[in-house]
């Protein structure tokens, strides 16, 4: 049977956002007592921060299976119904009373049909959400009444939608554009029927989804919704306070066009039946800082967000605010040559953690800048050594519209013939961008166990893999129309061979950089002499076989010049002893 299409009233926002309540003891109305043709009232937001109420009929139960006992379905009317066009994106959470006892929360409604028919979130599955938070010990602020969805965005762009979405496994369909609330001041209660919001990210941009209160105890623990945002169990997402500026009908399902205000406690369980959390409870977060330079201008701007510690929703959080950041201080979208400072600072360190390079793109250096910011958070919180709790990030961006780029032409040894243990300098001649050759010098040491004979040495540029990935957050203008895309995540010179979470870092930022010349090559060992060996073992040994038995690390020399480096050059060496 082909199943209608339900929409969790889960929407995507971020946006810029205050909070109050009062306390509500109440009776349960079980799902086994319910039959079509009762009547209720439901309480929720339309506008403003102000709580009405609207009628509700039963029109039967839907048997589910667990961790759901089943869902109910209504039918809605009145007023405020009328006015918001049915049952709005954002109702979800919204409280159903039967003879004054609490039967749960709207949670579904039906798109594209008639949208005063919708679901009921029982409220004995709803208060299970209870057992998984502990009673708290804080004391609720003075300001903060205990009683106590879309996904709301605001403060970024279209550019970086999709990523963000693909990061928090939302649809674009979920996305809604949301008022700045720096301006909303006015108090909102905290009770059932009060609209409040899951928060991810706080600051100059901000990401959330909103709902509204079900229930609330006494000690400040209340459950909303009716329905998961992420499903994922155990959390620790921002609880806010939310205003509403207006409900929209719509043709698909009506909206509520939502902003946020002040943190009121945390989101605490993320469950099939709805979310639970508890007021006046501090979350844990990320401070991310990020300062754009645009030289071209001569503007510099600071910009400052809070992300949740979730590892599922941290990384595409602060580099979706980072590729914002960058937008917001250019504005204009192009080329650019960036120098990016990105520091991780963490009590778990052993030493700074700090990453510095240098980027160039002819179409968009915003996306193209981000590769090592999100290599960095990939590795923190996706190594398999050892977990890391991030204290802050730095991000520190400086653009100019010039092209520093440089092509390597030609690399010449001092001398075609060098002893082992000796050393050779190598000029390298480089072209800027539309200039004159310039000369770098490199020096290369030969190992004293070198073997005699030719050996090839290739200089090329540190940003060798940096043209070989697609940028975190890039969308090909190649991609044919209707063309399925290439879900696979764009490879990474993932570090590997470290033993310790010190070895990962320090092999992180010492990765070569793309202003950097590189000259390489693998030297031949002389074969050694093996003792009591056979004599097919020993002709063996003297063709170099076991001189290649264990790995041979390359010779590398580094220098950094003030250009994107693109080009590679090779020569030889004759080896003597």
């Amino acid at each position: 049977m082909r199943k209608l299409p339900l929409w969790y009233g889960l929407a995507l926002l971020v946006i810029i956002c205050g909070v109050s309540g009062q306390v509500f003891a109440v009776e349960l109305f079980l799902p086994e007592e319910v039959r079509p043709g009762l009547r209720g009232i439901a309480r929720t937001v339309i506008s403003g921060n102000t709580i009405e109420t609207f009628d509700v009929e039963v029109l039967g139960v839907v048997p589910q299976s667990p961790p759901l006992s089943s869902y109910i379905m209504v039918r809605v009317s009145g007023d405020a119904v009328d006015r918001a066009g049915g049952i709005a994106l954002g109702m979800s959470g919204s409280p159903v009373y039967i003879q004054d006892r609490l039967l749960g929360a709207i949670s579904h409604v039906y798109t594209y049909s008639d949208h005063r028919i919708g679901l009921v979130t029982p409220a004995a599955d709803m208060f299970k959400i209870y057992d998984e938070m502990p009673t708290p010990e804080p004391v609720l602020p003075e300001d903060v009444v205990a009683v106590a969805a879309p996904l709301l965005v605001q403060g970024l762009n279209e550019r970086n939608m999709d990523y963000l979405l693909k990061g928090l496994g939302a649809s674009r369909s979920q996305v809604m554009p949301s008022f700045s609330a720096a301006s909303i001041s006015i108090p909102a209660a905290f009770e059932p029927g009060s609209m409040f919001g899951v928060q991810l990210l706080r600051g100059d941009f901000q990401v959330a989804s909103f709902g509204t209160v079900t229930h609330v105890k006494d000690d400040g623990r209340f459950i909303a919704m009716g329905h998961p945002v992420f499903h994922r169990g155990a959390v620790e997402f921002f609880a806010s306070a939310a205003y509403v500026h207006y409900t929209l009908p719509n043709l698909e399902a009506p909206m509520k066009i939502v902003s946020l205000g002040a943190t009121v406690g945390k989101v605490a369980q993320d469950r099939s039946a709805g979310v639970g959390g508890i007021l006046g409870t501090p979350v844990d977060y990320v401070p991310i800082s990020i300062v754009v330079n645009d030289t071209e201008r001569g503007q510099r701007k600071s910009y400052y967000v809070e992300s949740v510690k979730d590892e599922q929703v941290l990384i595409p959080l602060v580099v979706s605010s980072a590729y914002q950041s960058i937008d917001a201080a250019l504005d204009r979208i192009g080329d650019g040559t960036a120098y990016v400072r990105v520091e991780f600072v963490s009590q778990g360190f052993t030493q700074r953690m700090i990453r510095e390079n240098l980027f160039y793109s002819d179409s968009d250096i915003a996306v193209w800048c981000l590769v090592d910011l999100e290599s960095g958070l990939e590795l923190l919180m996706h190594n398999n050594l050892q977990a890391v709790d991030l204290q802050q990030i730095k991000i520190e961006v400086e653009i100019s519209r010039e092209r520093k780029t440089a092509t390597i032409e030609r690399a010449t040894p001092s001398t075609s013939h060098v002893k082992a243990g000796e050393s050779v300098d190598v000029e390298v001649l480089i072209r800027p961008y539309r200039g004159q050759l310039e000369t770098r010098t490199l020096r290369l040491n030969i190992p004293p166990d070198t073997a005699e004979g030719l050996l090839t040495v290739t200089v090329r540029s540190g940003a060798e893999s940096y043209y070989d990935i697609d940028p975190p957050v890039h969308t090909s203008i190649l991609s044919a129309e209707g063309e399925a895309e290439d879900d696979e995540e764009p490879m990474r010179s993932f570090i590997a061979d470290a033993d310790t979470l010190d070895d990962l870092i320090e092999e992180y930022m010492d990765r070569e950089r793309n202003n950097e010349l590189v000259a390489e090559f693998y030297p031949f060992l002389d074969s050694p002499e093996i003792e009591d060996a056979t004599e097919e073992e020993q002709a063996l040994n003297d063709l170099g076989y076991y001189a290649w038995a264990e790995p041979v690390e390359p010779v590398v020399v580094r220098l950094s010049t003030q250009f994107v480096l693109e080009g590679m050059a090779t020569f030889d060496l004759s080896i003597s002893r």
